[in-house]
């Protein structure tokens, strides 16, 4: 990008880190050939006080990508946009790669993925409104601008990812910006939990699919989900070993995200051990033999499955529901953070509001002190 303004940086301390990209899969090494983010660097990268897309004379590229390993760095440099004509995308290849490079450790997302977010932006930035200075690309404003786009024909839920990405990018780039307020995206929140009604109508999509394998991962994930609180990389990561079936009812032995066991709720065992049975083992619950566990298959396996007119099946409202579920059983508050893998109080208090019974500040007092307890 030419006449770009060197900003100063603070040395990054660790990766940073954003709730809305989700908790890294832990691996105890990178995997060789993976683009996959938590395969990439076992070291935080160091922004230091670099301008952010400066090309070297040494490698063209920017300071934050040449520190990647050299997965990652094809994986995003063998991207081409086909929205982004070629010149356009030369004048901000090392800009994009460096933006990608800064985030991405700290994101459940492939490389590629990243790249497809990131690109059109700075393009509609820098070459649509004509901003060509480093300070001025990742402002949360322009951020706001660009995902309500009239013309921008993406779903409701790619704009929300697509949103999450740039500002996480802007809140290391722009720390001292303060936050704004961004309108709904849809009419309907992700985080919503699904009424009885609704929960029953799931249950009929999953039991009315119209193949084995499509019944058996449909139920697995309203199962884990609803049932269980599990997000989609800690279920892909399950195999059918991982669920403890005895007389007390099923345990869930989360490795992915947060290791920890969570008993599943009695609505939802029978569905469990019915979308289970015959699977071996040591398969995995979703996906088969060859699947591969660097991507989020559960999403677009969702999208393929067979509907009529119940509720879209949500992982994220599924997850909410599980929450709220406990919440209005009188779950202690410690016991819960613990089964869902959750570290501050204030991700179950923000759950009250969705329980109007509940929505007052003696459960809120309630909630925080017993998290208190366990610390």
């Amino acid at each position: 990008m030419p006449n770009q303004e060197t900003v100063t940086f603070a040395i990054a301390l660790g990766r940073p880190m954003g709730a809305a990209f989700g908790r890294p899969f832990r691996r105890h090494s990178p995997v060789e050939h993976c683009s996959h983010v938590q395969c990439w660097e076992p070291e935080p990268l160091i922004l230091g006080h670099s301008t952010l897309g400066a090309r070297s004379s040494k490698t063209d590229e920017g300071p934050l990508v040449a520190q990647l390993r050299p997965e990652p760095i094809h994986a995003m440099r063998k991207y081409r946009s086909q929205s982004v004509p070629a010149d356009r995308w030369a004048n901000i290849e090392p800009f994009v790669l460096d933006a990608v490079a800064l985030v991405a450790p700290a994101c459940a997302y492939l490389a590629e993925r990243l790249m497809v977010a990131v690109t059109p932006y700075v393009d509609w930035v820098v070459h649509v409104n004509g901003m060509q200075k480093v300070a001025n690309v990742f402002h949360p404003v322009l951020i706001r601008r660009y995902v309500s786009r009239d013309d921008l024909h993406l779903k409701d839920k790619t704009r929300r990812d697509y949103r999450s990405f740039l500002l996480r990018i802007s809140e290391v780039v722009l720390p001292h910006e303060g936050p704004i307020e961004f309108a709904p995206l849809n009419g309907q929140s992700v985080t919503a939990p699904y009424t009885d009604l609704e929960l029953n109508l799931l249950e009929s999509w999953a039991r009315g699919q119209s193949t084995a394998l499509r019944r058996r991962g449909a139920g697995a994930v309203l199962t884990l989900g609803a049932g269980a609180g599990l997000d989609p990389w800690e279920m892909q990561h399950l195999r059918r070993s991982d669920v403890r079936v005895d007389r007390h009812g099923i345990l869930v032995d989360v490795l992915g995200g947060t290791p920890r066991l969570v008993p599943l709720l009695e609505r939802w065992e029978q569905l469990l051990i019915d979308s289970l049975a015959g699977v071996p083992d040591n398969a995995w619950i979703l996906g088969g033999a060859n699947k591969k566990t660097t991507y989020n298959f559960v999403t677009p396996f969702i999208n393929h499955t067979d509907f009529g007119n119940e509720p879209k099946p949500v992982p994220t409202r599924m997850r909410a529901t599980w929450v709220t579920t406990h919440l209005a059983g009188g779950t202690h508050a410690a016991e819960l953070m613990a089964a869902g893998g959750l570290s501050k109080p204030k991700h179950l208090v923000t759950s009250l509001r969705h329980i109007p019974t509940m929505n007052v500040s003696e459960h809120r007092r309630r909630i925080l002190a017993e998290a208190r307890e366990v610390r």
